[in-house]
């Protein structure tokens, strides 16, 4: 059986973003929420997890025969393997790594962002997103986009062959809109072109929208230091800011 999540469990939030996409900008963002801590990326440490639990899950559905209970059983105790309590591991682990030296009882949502997705096969979608919505007690999802042209030229990119970084993008934003088929409640979607635009009464309302999203609510002094952050250079090449050159 697994083991069921305490009140005091934050409720969780992943950027689903490819690079240079304006994703750090939009991890800073999260990160001016109150009690809200979103990690930077982590070479998708998840993805080899989630193909053992995958992998575990086939072999007990095929192996836990009737003959298990017995130590003659060349699988003996495989019937026993809760993979529910697999994952729910997974999510305590998760936690303990992204909180570091932050206090738990400081955070109320917590995650990271993450620019890899493309590694999962599309053949792997619908299993993945059931383990997170295990791991993680159907955690929250951002998806940060950019124009495909714009960011498949630059830097995070360029020594990609022709090609491989706009099919990478695209598998990515297919990934988006398979989350917003099948989990369109828990899903929001952000623009860099809007967050950076000189149009700041779309930047507010996105940005308005977004801490209402993870946090449930959102007040002016919370939005004009979100605004503010459009002013801060993010990532190793800022493009985040604002700029008149």
């Amino acid at each position: 059986m697994s083991t069921p999540s305490s009140a005091s469990d934050p409720r969780y939030v992943f950027v689903v973003t490819y690079g240079r996409s304006g994703s750090t900008l939009t991890q800073g963002m999260l990160n001016a929420l109150p009690r809200t801590l979103v990690r930077g990326e982590n070479n998708l440490f998840l993805l080899p997890i989630f193909r053992s639990w995958s992998g575990l899950r086939v072999f007990q559905a095929k192996f836990a025969g009737g003959g298990n209970p017995k130590t003659t059983s060349a699988f003996y105790g495989l019937h026993e393997l809760d993979m529910a309590g697999f994952a729910a591991g997974v999510g305590e682990l998760v936690r303990v790594q992204l909180l570091g030296s932050t206090p738990p009882e400081d955070v109320d949502r917590l995650g990271f962002k993450e620019v890899l997705w493309h590694r999962i096969k599309p053949r792997e979608w619908e299993e993945f997103f059931v383990f997170m919505d295990l791991a993680f007690d159907n955690p929250l999802y951002v998806l940060n986009q950019r124009d495909v042209e714009m960011a498949s030229t630059s830097g995070f990119w360029r020594s990609r062959k022709p090609g491989v970084a706009v099919q990478q993008i695209n598998r990515i934003r297919k990934l988006q809109e398979f989350l917003r088929e099948t989990r369109r409640e828990r899903c929001y979607d952000t623009h860099f072109e809007v967050t950076t635009g000189e149009d700041r009464d779309a930047a507010a309302a996105s940005m308005r929208g977004l801490a209402e999203f993870v946090t449930g609510s959102c007040d002016d002094d919370l939005l004009e230091r979100m605004m503010a952050l459009r002013e801060v250079g993010h990532g190793p090449n800022p493009f985040g800011k604002v700029r008149s050159d």
